[in-house]
């Protein structure tokens, strides 16, 4: 058997098997019972080979298909796909035996599709890394994990309906949100509206650059108390404030840096700020954009303990595969998104790898609005990515974070960490005008009607009502009168005084042409009355 052929039945044996009616009853009993059912451990080895685990599938198939019962025989099937699909002859020459020494025989309905992305995220979030001290790392289903199954389910099918007339153009089926233009972007994020709340809090702070007390800043910034107390923690540990003493806090050196003349300050703090990311995840950070058409990652900040992605493709021809690529194109509308794959076509990297547009394209749009994107060994077999969307301006950005395969069960864990740090980028971006501020947009000034000769013939009729000259403006303060000046050109009309207040203009448009120099007066101010 060809390994392409056996990855793909693998892939839908696995899907036979987590979908099977029993499979719930058999993983709870797996779970519940020390992790010591056989048929369970079938269930469970299937939903770590979807979710990108597999070594930890191969352990728990192995346990299964030792027992040697015959309701154990898709462990062995699906051991002897795992062999084949990776050159390894000889072991799946053994399994083939075993499963002719059973008498099995693969039937069934076999479904070849995509898995939705959540779904593998859910097996991570519910699965435990034990390192055992005689077998090393092996993963254990957490209780919730059963309820992870439905996950797996194919959609339901619509029932079929005749064609009826459309009132507007056919569209294709496949089309979605993005198609029509309306991909939702990461400015609606709870990240973004924090990143605000905190720049309201350092605006405040900029204005008393010796200390504030919590109680007022809280009061003049519009927030609770218990709201601000998270924000100070931030703005304390990024260096945009500091405590000069107990319940007292100050503009921090970090305004300072963002403040110095020159090109690279922003860089500077978004690096410090990805430092701070990488230690708090525990993994490799990376900031990136969608510029001129290529995904570009512009920062990043790893270290010995949280080493960094080998590009071994290149990120721009691998944004179907990657965490940060797949994060960009769901910001896209769909019309950029089809020009990107038409340019990069996807290619497989990885046996997880999704080449089919549509179904890629599906599972993006799948996503909530904000929510983070995965990677499980889809760019590398041996790595596996998250990314959250980060605004910048009017670009599509993303912070994501990289870890070793090994530890794919701190990844949830560490894209939670990775949320919380997205406010600080944000944070940074809007202090140096990279997103403009959040201001309510102002409306237009009114164009200017042309008069009609209605309004012409009326404005004639004011001007032989006011005939009057007044040398001195306080003579005008009683009835309508017309105001101009020596050297004006046109006269403005002044209504009946309101009671106890001044006179008021009552006419929006000038009444003129008046000739320059024809209404002479000693004090420049010419005011014209009944």
């Amino acid at each position: 058997m060809d390994s392409e052929r056996a990855r793909r039945d693998l892939k839908a044996a696995c899907l036979s098997v987590v979908c099977d009616p029993h499979a719930r009853r058999d993983l709870c009993r797996f779970v519940d019972g020390g992790h010591a059912d056989p048929p369970g451990a079938v269930v469970f080895g299937c939903l770590l080979h979807l979710a990108g685990l597999g070594e930890g599938a191969r352990f728990w198939w192995q346990f299964a298909a030792g027992s040697g019962s015959a309701r154990t025989a898709p462990a062995a099937y699906c051991l002897f796909l795992d062999h084949s699909r990776r050159g390894e002859h000889h072991d799946a020459r053994h399994w083939a035996r075993e499963l002719g020494r059973r008498g099995f025989r693969p039937g069934g309905r076999r479904e070849l599709r995509e898995v939705r992305l959540c779904a593998q995220a859910a097996v991570l979030r519910h699965v435990v890394q034990c390192d055992d001290p005689d077998l090393g790392p092996v993963p254990l289903p957490g209780p919730e994990l059963p309820g992870v199954l439905a996950a797996f389910l194919a959609p339901p099918r619509l029932p079929a309906r005749r064609p009826r007339p459309a009132a507007g153009p056919l569209r294709h089926p496949a089309l979605t949100a993005a198609a029509r233009g309306t991909a939702v972007r990461a400015e609606t994020g709870e990240a973004l509206a924090q990143a605000r709340r905190a720049l309201d809090v350092v605006r405040v702070l900029e204005r008393h650059p010796l200390g504030v007390r919590a109680g007022q800043l809280a009061r003049k910034a519009g927030l609770t108390e218990a709201a601000l107390r998270p924000l100070l923690s931030m703005l304390c540990e990024e260096e945009y404030a500091y405590r000069p003493g107990a319940g007292v806090y100050a503009p921090g050196p970090a305004l300072d840096r963002l403040a110095a003349p020159g090109g690279g300050a922003l860089a500077a703090q978004l690096q410090r700020t990805l430092a701070l990311a990488r230690d708090s995840a525990g993994a490799a950070v990376y900031l990136s954009r969608y510029a001129e058409g290529e995904v570009r990652i512009t920062q990043m900040a790893d270290g010995p303990g949280a080493p960094p992605v080998r590009e071994w493709v290149d990120f721009k021809a691998a944004a179907h595969a990657s965490a940060v690529g797949k994060c960009l194109l769901t910001q896209l509308d769909h019309e950029v998104r089809a020009d990107h794959v038409a340019r990069h076509r996807p290619a497989r990297l990885t046996p997880h790898t999704i080449t089919d547009s549509r179904a890629l394209f599906s599972a993006l749009d799948a996503l909530a609005p904000g929510a983070p994107v995965f990677d499980l060994r889809e760019y590398s077999p041996g790595v596996v990515c998250s990314a959250v969307p980060i605004a910048t301006g009017g670009a599509a950005g993303s912070l994501a974070l990289s870890l070793p395969a090994a530890h794919a069960h701190r990844l949830q864990e560490a894209t939670e960490a990775l949320r919380r740090k997205a406010v600080p980028v944000l944070l940074a971006l809007l202090l140096s005008g990279a997103i403009p501020p959040d201001a309510p947009e102002q409306a237009p000034p009114p164009a200017a009607a042309a008069p009609t000769p209605e309004t012409l013939r009326h404005l004639r009729h004011l001007g032989r009502l006011f005939r009057t000259p007044l040398t001195r403006f306080a003579a005008s303060a009683a009835g309508p009168h017309l105001v101009s000046d020596s050297a004006s050109g046109a006269a403005y009309l002044f209504g009946t005084d309101p009671e106890g207040e001044g006179p008021r203009l009552a006419l929006p448009q000038t009444l003129g042409p008046l000739a320059p120099g024809s209404l002479p007066a000693q004090e420049g101010l010419v005011v014209l009355g009944t």
